[in-house]
């Protein structure tokens, strides 16, 4: 079923999610939308198919459990955990963080349904290990989680409601949102938060 919303791109400093709100996945709802996901440029999450124009598009999946996971794996940094695995709620994606240091963050990804794609350009992107800030990476989720929060869940939230879905816990995630916000003020100072 086609739904008339636009799309939605959330931009941090090294990591963006854009969610194309014009298809919902009404075969797959725990999987709603198609989302590409990068971080410092590297398609974590997304797919290719010359048959489709041979452009790079979305990859099934959840905004708000997207979104969770990333605050879940700021929580665990900050808390000194060293490794966190997950699949980010975006469909044969999995996604293994590690702190390489007290400053580095390693993200070692596999996105299978990129590993078939027939486009040249994204022939053996599918795995890979993308290594970042891990305070500038903190920014980036708590900036975007409060972009999603503010602006954009009232909408997904529409969407998935026609579609006769349950409603979403946003009480949850503003509250995981706060205290990876509070974890962030401790470790680094409120002074240095962009979000």
């Amino acid at each position: 079923m086609r739904t008339m919303a636009s799309p939605i791109t959330l931009r941090g400093d090294c990591v963006e999610i854009h969610i194309d709100l014009s298809t919902f996945n009404t075969a797959e709802p725990a999987f709603p939308f198609p989302i590409i996901l990068r971080v410092n440029g590297q398609i974590l999450a997304g797919l290719c198919w010359s048959t489709e124009g041979g452009k790079l598009t979305g990859q099934p999946g959840d905004p708000y459990g997207v979104l969770q996971e990333l605050l879940n794996v700021s929580k665990a940094m900050l808390q000194k955990q060293t490794e966190y695995d997950t699949t980010l709620f975006i469909y044969f994606g999995n996604y293994v963080f590690k702190c390489k240091n007290s400053n580095s963050l390693l993200i070692y990804y596999e996105n299978e349904l990129l590993s078939y794609t027939d486009c040249p350009e994204f022939k053996g992107r599918h795995r890979g290990v993308v290594e970042l800030p891990r305070k500038e990476f903190v920014e980036d989720v708590l900036k975007i989680s409060r972009e999603y929060l503010e602006k954009y869940a009232s909408v997904i939230e529409k969407i998935r409601l026609e579609h006769g879905e349950e409603p979403d816990d946003y009480d949850f995630l503003w509250g995981l949102y706060r205290e990876v916000k509070e974890l962030y003020g401790k470790k680094f100072g409120s002074k240095n938060r962009r979000a």
